[in-house]
């Protein structure tokens, strides 16, 4: 994209974390930034939280899984703000634990949000993306998307999900013509925002930090990206994957201990927790 500048950016679960960070480097890069969350404080939180860094936010509060909700939010946006040029799906939320030992709301609201929520929202947006001279969807996938995850079966589905929906998105789009649009995979590994409390990261796959990665979103956005995979071990997964026997694909992992890096998972740390589900922590990654 030439400029993000005055371009109409909409962030998903903005209210913390990955998406406030994001939100904050595209307010830097003089997008103007619109945060979402379904919960009112956690907007309101962050957009002032913004402004005491002299940057300019706005608020919108919706929930990713109701249809309606999102179609009263777009037309609250054209009627306020016009249509947007960039969609980031960061709203995502994670349980943790052996399969059968979760109950299965747990399970189903995790493809709910995951899952779904991408999906109705650009479903919602995206003649508003496709309006514009340049315009950009970013999906929040995850590492997760490109192997198994034990103890996280149903949030690795999900992920798995988001990266189908968004490669098969992008080819469409190619196929039709629409050119003007680009659609981002984010593929990182576990991240530093609290959802992940207690997990042992990888061998040489190190936890990012959500400051670092929402620079590379942006980059990936100025830059047309089709796919970010992070850190540089999980760029190694898709190569290893297709041309190892998966006897030794499977070894290769537990070596480096990716299989058993949510044993030891707690929930989360430093997050409020979504209503009603006290181990499924509001998040993205």
């Amino acid at each position: 994209m030439k400029t993000l500048r005055n371009r109409l950016v909409l962030i998903t679960g903005g209210g913390h974390g990955l998406g406030l960070e994001t939100a904050r480097k595209f307010a830097e890069a003089g997008a103007t930034v619109l945060i979402s969350d379904r919960d009112p404080e956690r907007v309101s939180a962050a957009v002032q939280e913004l402004a005491k860094d002299g940057l300019q936010a706005s608020g919108y509060v919706f929930d990713v899984t109701d249809a309606a909700d999102v179609r009263l939010a777009r037309e609250r946006i054209l009627r306020e703000r016009g249509r947007i040029a960039v969609l980031i799906n960061n709203a995502g939320i994670v349980c943790g634990g052996e399969f059968q030992d979760i109950p299965l709301e747990k399970h189903l609201t995790t493809i709910d949000v995951n899952s779904n929520g991408p999906i109705i929202v650009t479903h919602t947006f995206l003649d508003d993306l496709l309006s514009q001279d340049e315009s950009a969807l970013v999906n929040i996938a995850s590492a997760s998307a490109l192997i198994p995850l034990p103890n996280a079966a149903s949030y690795a589905a999900s992920k798995w999900a988001v990266l189908g929906f968004t490669d098969s998105l992008r080819e469409e789009m190619k196929l039709r013509g629409e050119r003007q649009l680009t659609v981002t995979a984010i593929c990182p590994s576990y991240i530093t925002t609290g959802m992940f409390h207690g997990v042992k990261p990888p061998l040489l796959a190190p936890l990012l930090t959500p400051e670092w990665l929402a620079e590379r979103i942006v980059r990936s956005v100025r830059k047309k990206k089709d796919q970010l995979l992070a850190p540089s071990l999980v760029s190694l997964i898709p190569l290893a994957k297709a041309t190892w026997p998966r006897f030794l694909f499977r070894r290769l992992l537990t070596f480096l201990g990716v299989y058993q890096s949510m044993h030891d998972w707690q929930g989360h740390a430093g997050l409020p927790e979504t209503p009603g589900t006290p181990e499924v922590v509001r998040a993205a990654g």
